[in-house]
């Protein structure tokens, strides 16, 4: 039986390829980002067509040798794609500058929210006895209930070097709300600035790896896509691998994946 649905899968799954293939036109969105499949640190990276919501194609590892591969296999011509929204991990910055000079690389806020967000939890960690005081840090402020905020303020009343690290967080969260490019760099630039002279390791640290990466960073502000849609296909990839308990074959997973995954979600990617 198994063999039989994978024979007919395999059919289907050529049949799509052909279709989306002569579907494709200038201007795509790509998302690119990895998915544990083993413990070990064993990856899948998986291509998304951003603008549809479906996944393209899969390939072994995160490396750059395997991102142009599977690039390469599933983008028809290097002038069709427009934009590339990646994390910092560079494999893969390396394999979209060489095969899409042109494209615009948007690093996904997200990810970069989320190195602050580290770096704040970092500087509580330094504070030993505010152990059950993550959640009211991490979170955004305006998320906060009455009785939360006033608790949140009287921690950082009583730990004025941690309100330093605070509103480190808060102020990038708002760098993300601003309006215009030429803005946002100006706010980047100074919350750079701030970060290096904090008294925090974690934030300096940030500071450095931020400014390293401000350019694509910044691209948000001129492609403001995000990937949103490929953590939520990853979850659903996650999922198919649980329901199998593991595939130990990673053809049929990948085919399993591109059966489920494929179809057009809603909602819109832009943020």
């Amino acid at each position: 039986m198994e063999r039989i649905y994978y024979s007919i899968a395999s059919k289907k799954v050529k049949e799509r390829q052909a279709a989306k293939g002569a579907s494709f036109q200038e201007g795509m969105v790509l998302s690119l980002d990895e998915i544990a499949v083993k413990k070990g640190h064993q990856y899948e990276t998986v291509l998304m067509d951003a603008k549809a919501g479906s996944v393209m194609g899969m390939h072994a590892d995160r490396q750059c040798d395997s991102a142009i591969h599977l690039l390469s296999q599933n983008v028809l011509s290097k002038e069709m794609v427009q934009t590339v929204i990646l994390d910092m991990w560079e494999p893969y910055h390396k394999a979209v500058r060489a095969l899409f000079p042109s494209a615009s690389i948007v690093i996904d806020k997200y990810h970069v929210v989320q190195k602050v967000t580290q770096a704040l939890d970092q500087a509580r960690k330094e504070c030993s006895p505010l152990k059950k005081a993550r959640y009211l840090l991490l979170k955004g402020c305006e998320k906060l209930r009455k009785d939360q905020r006033r608790r949140l303020d009287d921690i950082l009343e009583e730990y004025l070097v941690l309100s330093i690290a605070y509103y480190l967080k808060e102020l990038f969260r708002d760098f993300y709300r601003t309006d215009g490019y030429n803005e946002a760099k100006e706010r980047l630039e100074e919350w750079i600035k701030l970060a290096k002279q904090s008294p925090f390791a974690s934030f300096q640290e940030v500071a450095n790896t931020l400014e390293r990466w401000k350019e694509p960073i910044l691209s948000y502000f001129l492609c403001p896509y995000t990937n949103a849609r490929i953590e939520g296909t990853n979850h659903k990839i996650k999922n198919i691998k649980r329901r199998a308990y593991g595939y130990r074959n990673r053809e049929r997973f990948r085919l399993r994946v591109f059966l489920e995954c494929t179809g057009n979600t809603t909602g819109s990617q832009a943020a």
